[in-house]
C-alpha cells in the first residue's frame, strides 16, 4: 500500500507544478491593469462638453483589463439661465440634472449615453472634496486595479482666478462651490489612504492647473500630474484616442500613458494656443527648495535693480491669466536680466531639475511657444492674499520675495 500512496503523492506534486493542471487549476486574477476614474463636474456651462466627452469614452468602452468609470453631475436650466452666461441648455439624454455614476461600455452613438448606469445619487455638490473622496472610494472598491488614473474634469484656475478664488471643480447648483487647493490635498490624501498607495496619475482636464504650486500641493499623494499651463478648449482631452491607446495596450506604464495623453491632446488641437504636460511629482521637493533659495538670492542681490526682476517676469511666457508665467522661461529671463552670479547659477539648477521633472510637455500655437511644462505665480499687477493658503507659499520664501519686489 505504501507504494500506492507514493504514486498518488507524486501525481499530486506533478499536478501542482504543471500549468493547466486538473487537480489544482490556477487562481484567476480578476484585478484589472487600470481603472480610470473620471470626476466629471458638468454642473456649469460645460454641460454639453461633458456629455460629448462621455460619448467619446463610449467609442472605446471598458474591458476586462481597463475599467472606465465616471461620476457626472449636470446642471438644471434654471441655474444655467440665472447665471446669465449665454450658454444653451443641453436637453439631450432625457435632460436629467442629478449626479450619476456610470460604468462606461462601448457603443458608437455619439449623442446618447448608453453605458451602464450604476447609481443616481440625486443632486451632489461636486465642489465638496468629500464628494470626490466618495467617488474614488466607490471606484477603487468596486473596480480594483493595479494602476489608477484619476481625472478631475471642470473649469480650473491654478490656485485661483483673476476674480477671486477659482481652483477646480465648480458646481453652479451648489452656489458656485469649488474644490480649493487645501481641499484638493485633503481629498487626495483620503483617497491615498483608501488605496494604500499613491495615485499613479492625477489628470486635471481643466485650465491653468500645470502650476508649481498645484504640483507641490499634491506631491505626496500622486506619482504624476498631467494638465495644462494654458486655458483649455471646451472639448478638453480627446478621450477616444487616449482611452483607445490604453485599451489596446493595458500593460502600459504610468509614464508612457502620461506621455500619450500629452501627445494625443496636442495632436487633437492643431490650431489655437494650447499646452499640456506630464510632471513627475517626485522632483517637487527638490524644485521647491531651489525656488526658495532663488527667492532668497534675489532678495540678497545688491547688484541688480528690483525693476530688472519685474522685467524678467513680464518678459516670460505668460498665459490668459498673465499672473501665471512659465518657470523655465522665467529662469531664461533671469540669466539675461540679473547681475547676480548666485541667482544665475540657481536658475540653471532649476532648469536642470525641470528637465527631469517634466516627463513630457507640448504646445500648439505661437503665443505659447515658450511653454516648458510648469508655470509659477508672479503677479502682473498686484499680489492676491489667497496665495498665502498654498503649501508652496507657506513652505518657501517665494511670497516674501514678491513682497520684497513691491507686490
Amino acid at each position: 500500500m505504501k507504494y500506492k500512496h507514493a504514486i498518488i503523492f507524486v501525481l499530486i506534486i506533478l499536478s501542482i507544478s504543471l500549468s493547466g493542471c486538473f487537480l489544482f487549476p490556477p487562481i484567476k486574477n480578476d484585478t484589472a491593469e487600470w481603472t480610470v476614474m473620471i470626476y466629471l463636474d458638468a454642473d456649469n456651462n460645460l454641460e454639453s462638453a461633458g456629455i460629448d466627452d462621455i460619448n467619446e469614452m463610449e467609442i472605446v468602452g471598458s474591458t476586462t483589463e481597463v475599467n472606465i468609470v465616471v461620476q457626472l453631475d449636470r446642471i438644471p436650466y434654471s441655474v444655467l439661465a440665472s447665471n446669465n452666461e449665454g450658454y444653451a441648455d443641453d436637453i439631450s439624454n432625457s435632460n436629467w440634472t442629478t449626479t450619476r455614476r456610470y460604468y462606461i461600455t462601448q457603443d458608437f452613438d455619439l449623442v446618447q449615453i448608453n453605458s451602464q448606469l450604476k447609481s443616481d445619487l440625486g443632486e451632489l455638490n461636486m465642489g465638496d472634496p468629500q464628494t470626490l473622496v466618495d467617488f474614488a472610494n466607490w471606484a477603487v472598491t468596486n473596480y480594483p486595479a493595479k494602476k489608477y488614473l484619476l481625472v478631475i474634469w471642470n473649469h480650473g484656475g491654478g490656485f485661483r482666478s483673476l476674480s477671486l478664488t477659482k481652483d477646480i471643480a465648480w458646481d453652479d447648483t451648489s452656489g458656485g462651490d469649488k474644490i480649493t487647493m487645501p481641499e484638493l490635498e485633503y481629498a487626495l490624501s483620503a483617497i491615498n489612504t483608501q488605496m494604500g498607495k499613491k495615485i499613479d496619475i492625477v489628470g486635471m482636464d481643466a485650465c491653468f492647473m500645470a502650476m508649481t504650486e498645484v504640483a507641490y500641493q499634491i506631491k505626496d499623494y500622486a506619482d504624476i500630474l498631467v494638465t495644462s499651463e494654458e486655458s483649455e478648449p471646451f472639448d478638453g482631452w480627446p478621450y477616444d484616442t487616449i482611452l483607445g491607446e490604453l485599451v489596446d495596450n493595458p500593460l502600459i506604464s504610468s509614464e508612457q500613458l502620461a506621455v500619450d495623453i500629452v501627445d494625443k491632446y496636442i495632436f487633437s488641437y492643431p490650431y489655437g494656443n494650447i499646452t499640456q504636460s506630464a510632471i513627475d511629482l517626485s522632483y517637487m521637493d527638490t524644485l521647491t527648495s531651489q525656488l526658495s533659495n532663488l527667492a532668497l538670492a534675489i532678495m540678497d542681490d545688491s547688484l541688480t535693480l528690483k525693476s530688472k526682476y519685474i522685467l524678467a517676469s513680464v518678459g516670460s511666457q505668460y498665459y490668459k491669466d498673465p499672473d501665471f508665467i512659465d518657470l523655465y522661461d522665467f529662469c531664461n529671463q533671469l540669466l539675461a536680466y540679473s547681475n547676480s552670479l548666485e541667482v544665475k547659477n540657481i536658475a540653471l539648477d532649476i532648469q536642470q531639475t525641470l528637465n527631469y521633472a517634466v516627463i513630457k510637455s507640448g504646445y500648439s500655437g505661437g503665443s505659447v511657444s515658450g511653454s516648458k511644462g510648469l508655470s509659477i505665480y508672479f503677479p502682473y499687477i498686484a499680489y492676491h492674499y489667497y496665495y498665502n493658503y498654498t503649501n508652496f507659499s507657506q513652505d518657501t520664501l517665494w511670497d516674501e520675495m514678491l513682497s520684497y519686489l513691491g507686490y
